[in-house]
């Protein structure tokens, strides 16, 4: 059975970036059978896999990769298990095309999530903006109630039947102001 660790005993060195793609993995030593894995996550170290059956942790394996368009084969070692399906799998050997690969597959990562974030924070910028223009013409608005209650001779826009006739009945500029009252009903 498999050993299980907490999450930070695999925990790669180097950046890691979450991805989509699939991998093949044969333990070794291999008796011919290969399990199909999806790529979690991928580091220039080692990459996360869900596996749907677990591998011995410390375990030698064959990987082959497959993220976007690009390929790789490398010889890991399963440095831990989560949850019985996921493993994280560090890099011990890799030839010298797969490093290439794996490096500039990291790069195009790193700008693509890099791109991610600033989309993000213009995002949250532009959200937050609009929630301060938001504000103050609420405000603005708040404000110029406030003026046209506050002044005697200020008549607010009649809303009702019975404002009009406030107005009609001789209460003019020179009757003393009353507060505008707005029947609301919550229930009907």
């Amino acid at each position: 059975m498999a050993e299980k660790t907490n999450g930070d005993d695999f925990r790669p060195r180097n950046p890691r970036f979450s991805c989509g793609g699939l991998a093949k993995i044969s333990v070794l030593p291999s008796n011919g059978i290969f399990l199909s894995a999806k790529i979690l996550n991928l580091s220039l170290g080692g990459c996360c896999v869900d596996i749907p059956e677990p591998i011995e942790c410390g375990a030698r394996a064959e990987i082959v990769v497959h993220v976007n368009s690009a390929s790789f084969r490398a010889v890991g070692e399963v440095k831990g298990i989560r949850a019985n399906s996921e493993a994280g799998i560090e890099f011990v050997y890799l030839s010298r095309g797969g490093k290439d690969l794996l490096a500039d597959l990291i790069a195009e990562l790193a700008r693509l999530q890099a791109f991610i974030n600033h989309l993000k924070t213009v995002r949250r910028e532009t959200e937050a903006e609009a929630f301060h223009k938001h504000l103050e013409s609420g405000k603005l608005l708040a404000a110029m109630w406030s003026e046209r209650l506050r002044s005697p001779g200020a008549q607010a826009p009649a809303e009702s039947p019975e404002t009009d006739q406030a107005t009609s009945d001789g209460g003019g500029p020179d009757k003393e102001a009353q507060p505008l009252v707005i029947p609301v009903r919550l229930f009907r």
